[in-house]
């Protein structure tokens, strides 16, 4: 069987640390090697780290951020499967069994990532899972922002980080997503484990929990880095103003969602002025599932605020504003229905099929408003 080395950077993580490594070590598959970061923490994390020195190998630097962290454990590593864990999230006992014997069954991809349940600060709730279900060769949905993963749930092929390189450590902010580009663009398919093997802690003040121009410049960094590359194929050339566009979008439903409305609109602007023309469904996605998330309050307010902001036609916001509705409602009745709360999953039933009545011929649907009738709570 083949090793996995387990990269797991930390800082200042006194509270969840312990808990994260606690899930490595009881993995099912037995190959595992673990190498801790820390990189330089200034609170109780080393005392924490010492009570698990005769298990995990511990590396302390000087704080050199995520990206550099990771590589250090990288560097000290002899696994031939890579798995980048961040120091709050916890992994299903199966996860790296489940994962190696997939890319062991499928020699060709680069990597495999798994679906994963969202869980409050506390871990005491599940706020939902979230299945992307995307694989294969998956470029332009990357720059087009269609699905997103972590890379704590995610294993990968030494051979192939290796070949795009490491993790680009003057990056404080998209390092996953610049990576994720490089293996792409480097022709590996990315694999999909449609089960929720890892467990994502929804943190108040976490490095994904707000937004602020730091990030925002981080982000688009990435993405002019990327279409800097002389060597792009044409068709993925095309798609630069497009990247850029989704970007600010995402960044504007973020700013809404801190109630920061003026820079939320600029970037609408932005957003509108790179590329008027966006498509319908891709806003609807956007728009509900940024509604979705968990860090989204008061969701059907911030769903009419997106679009009393919108740069659109009239005719466009019309139609927009039913279907953003029936789509959030349709959506959060799925995530309901796959965490088992079927008394949430009720309430959204008849606002998505006044939103949107069409999904009464969606089967999967149907499936969930059955089960949330006869299910119990």
């Amino acid at each position: 069987m083949k090793q996995v080395s387990v990269m797991v950077p930390v800082y200042n993580q006194v509270r969840f640390v312990a808990a994260t490594l606690d899930s490595v070590l009881a993995q099912s598959y037995p190959y595992i090697e673990v190498i801790v970061v820390d990189d330089g923490s200034t609170d109780d994390t080393p005392r924490v780290l010492e009570t698990y020195a005769h298990r995990v190998q511990i590396i302390q630097q000087v704080n050199r951020g995520l990206a550099g962290a990771r590589n250090t454990g990288y560097l000290a590593s002899r696994g031939e499967y890579l798995l980048f864990l961040d120091s709050d999230d916890l992994l299903h006992p199966d996860m790296i069994a489940r994962h190696v014997s997939f890319l062991e069954a499928y020699p060709d991809f680069g990597l495999c990532y798994c679906a994963w349940q969202q869980i409050s600060e506390d871990g005491t709730r599940v706020l939902g899972e979230v299945h992307p279900n995307e694989q294969g060769h998956v470029l332009a949905k990357i720059l087009r922002r269609t699905f997103f993963f972590f890379a704590s749930g995610t294993l990968l092929r030494r051979a192939a980080f290796e070949r795009a390189g490491l993790f680009d450590d003057s990056l404080r902010w998209g390092e996953d997503a610049d990576l994720w580009l490089r293996l792409a663009h480097a022709g590996f398919a990315f694999g999909y484990i449609d089960q929720a093997l890892l467990n994502y802690r929804i943190r108040a003040h976490s490095m994904t929990a707000s937004v602020s121009p730091k990030q925002v410049a981080g982000w688009l960094r990435v993405l002019d880095k990327f279409f800097a590359d002389p060597d792009l194929p044409p068709e993925v050339k095309a798609l630069e103003a497009e990247a850029h566009s989704i970007l600010h979008y995402e960044t504007a439903g973020r700013y809404f969602r801190d109630g920061a409305f003026v820079m939320a609109c600029d970037h609408l602007r932005q957003a509108a002025r790179l590329y008027p023309s966006p498509d319908v469904e891709w806003l609807l996605e956007w728009i509900a599932g940024t509604a979705l998330d968990p860090r989204t309050r008061q969701q059907e307010h911030f769903i009419n605020m997106v679009l009393d902001h919108l740069v659109v036609a009239p005719e466009v916001i019309r139609t927009l504003r039913r279907r953003a509705h029936g789509r959030y409602h349709t959506a959060a009745a799925f995530a309901a229905s796959n965490s088992r709360d079927w008394r949430q999953a009720r309430k959204h039933i008849v606002p998505a099929l006044v939103g949107d009545p069409a999904i009464i011929r969606n089967r999967g649907f149907l499936r969930v408003a059955l089960a949330s009738l006869l299910g119990r709570g």
